[in-house]
């Protein structure tokens, strides 16, 4: 088996002072997302892709800010995304639906290395998948 991991992180104006992160320049993480599965998927055949993102579980009052669970709607390809920067303390994953219908596992077990968050993916010979999770008090 073959698993793909890459990494989102959250636009840093406004967050960190410009001395911080100089010339770093934000790029819409959906299209890197995309970019960054089709490489994984296409190029080097994993069975499975995993995002480590800081975008932050939900923006409820904010539209324009990428979240875990729009960038698990809006793009393909994605199993899982282990996220942070929100905190967001979560029982088990939440499922949702990709662009193509498919289940994406998004989880995030809060703060200070207090919980850990264990996934189960069970792969079939035909490629199908399924998965389950749970968080375990450290």
């Amino acid at each position: 088996i073959r698993i793909g991991v890459f990494g989102l992180g959250i636009e840093l104006k406004g967050l960190v002072e410009k001395k911080m992160y100089k010339e770093t320049k934000y790029l819409d993480p959906i299209e890197i997302a995309q970019d960054m599965t089709k490489t994984l998927k296409e190029e080097r055949n994993c069975d499975l892709v995993i995002c480590l993102s800081h975008l932050g579980y939900n923006y409820r009052n904010s539209e324009d800010k990428v979240s875990d669970l729009k960038l698990a709607s809006a793009t393909k390809d994605i199993d899982l995304i282990i996220g942070g920067h929100t905190h967001t303390f979560l029982k088990k994953p939440t499922i949702v639906k990709n662009i193509n219908g498919e289940n994406v596992l998004v989880n995030q077990v809060g703060c200070y290395g207090l919980y850990l968050g264990k996934i189960d993916f069970y792969l079939g010979t035909d490629k199908n998948k399924s998965a389950d999770g749970t968080t375990i008090i450290v």
